[in-house]
């Protein structure tokens, strides 16, 4: 019962989260609908945000528009995400884990014992499976509302919209 009411808070926190978005992704699908009709490219209204245009030749400046792209950074993705989590009452902070993967011992030939003057791979890393799943329950309603999500931590969040014609349903113009 525990773990079903966490992932009905997560669900809302994430639904926050998107509506947190909302005005990027608007902005996103008005663009996705005014090249679908046809609409010059320098006539799209992106409502202040940096939006990218996906072509299906990346080189050719006339060929067709497969996708609206946006970026965000990681950092003001995150910031969002635990604003919303703690207004709610759960502490990212707190679900946070520090794991330390120590090497294996080097054996060297006629030695009995290993040693670790040649060790390389320790790693000290954060996890935080809670906010793990809430990046995931954030990109599964994207998807649902037709955006493909890439989370590059430490950089960037990039959202993708395909451009699809509404005469005939091919993408792009």
């Amino acid at each position: 019962m525990s773990e079903q009411r966490q992932r009905k808070e997560l669900q809302e926190i994430a639904a926050l989260v998107v509506g947190e978005i909302d005005d990027l992704l608007f902005a996103m699908h008005k663009a996705a609908e005014q090249i679908s009709s046809g609409c010059m490219l320098e006539d799209i209204d992106d409502a202040g945000h940096h939006l990218y245009l996906a072509r299906k030749d990346p080189k050719d400046r006339g060929s067709r528009v497969e996708a609206v792209m946006s970026t965000m950074e990681y950092d003001q993705f995150f910031h969002i995400i635990e604003e919303i989590a703690a207004q709610r009452g759960l502490c990212l902070e707190a679900e946070t884990r520090l794991e330390v993967e120590l090497p294996g011992a080097e054996f060297e030939e006629n030695m009995v014992t290993g040693g670790f003057e040649k060790y390389k791979g320790l790693a000290i890393e954060h996890h935080n499976k809670c906010l793990e799943e809430l990046i995931v329950a954030v990109c599964c309603l994207l998807k649902e509302r037709g955006l493909a999500v890439a989370c590059v931590p430490d950089e960037d969040v990039i959202f993708y919209l395909p451009v699809i014609r509404s005469n005939d349903g091919m993408p792009g113009i």
